[in-house]
């Protein structure tokens, strides 16, 4: 019954959102439940960074517009802290860092530029990503679910090359670590009005 009651509201929100054109303001948290990670490549075996997710459990401020078929937003931008990844040992933290060049660009910028609902479950958003001082722009497919919180589960695939970034090789090239790498992210959001 409680989850009937929480859809039935979620209904109700992207309905009157819809039917609106003017620019709201809300205030969300990112619940430290959420999970965040970089999966990865080497010619001999797979690598993970975990994000610590307790860093980014804080009050964000937004703005945003619905539109026909899409929601725009303005001020959505979650920065994460390069030193919040853990990939499993000194070493491999080590080079992460080194790859994604930390100590001069100590931050991960995601900004949240619009959503692109296809159903009330599913959607598509339209998020900036600033790695190491460049910027590109991706269309990465969303899964929304509720219960308690609201959840939004996706997963993107990308190229470290896009952020002119070259995988380190170690052991005189003997292990190589390829170019391909996988973002996945369970968000869990609480609305604060």
């Amino acid at each position: 019954m409680k989850r009937i009651i929480i859809i039935g509201s979620l209904l109700l929100l992207c309905s009157s959102v819809f039917g609106q054109t003017s620019i709201h303001a809300t205030t969300i948290k990112i619940l430290p439940k959420s999970t965040l990670s970089i999966t990865g490549d080497t010619n001999i075996n797979k690598f993970l960074c975990s994000f610590n997710t307790e860093l980014i459990a804080e009050n964000n401020h937004i703005t945003y517009q619905p539109g026909d078929s899409k929601i725009y937003f303005q001020n959505a931008i979650l920065k994460l802290d390069n030193s919040g990844f853990d990939c499993g040992n000194k070493a491999i933290n080590k080079d992460f860092k080194n790859l994604i060049k930390a100590e001069e660009y100590p931050e991960i910028s995601l900004e949240l530029e619009e959503i692109i609902l296809t159903d009330i479950k599913k959607a598509f958003a339209k998020v900036i990503i600033k790695i190491a001082g460049e910027t590109n722009t991706y269309t990465v497919p969303v899964e929304i679910t509720s219960d308690e919180t609201i959840q939004y589960k996706g997963s993107l695939d990308l190229n470290i090359s896009d952020f002119k970034l070259h995988p380190p090789k170690k052991m005189f090239g003997l292990i190589v670590i390829r170019e391909d790498i996988n973002i996945n992210f369970i968000l869990k959001v609480k609305n604060k009005y």
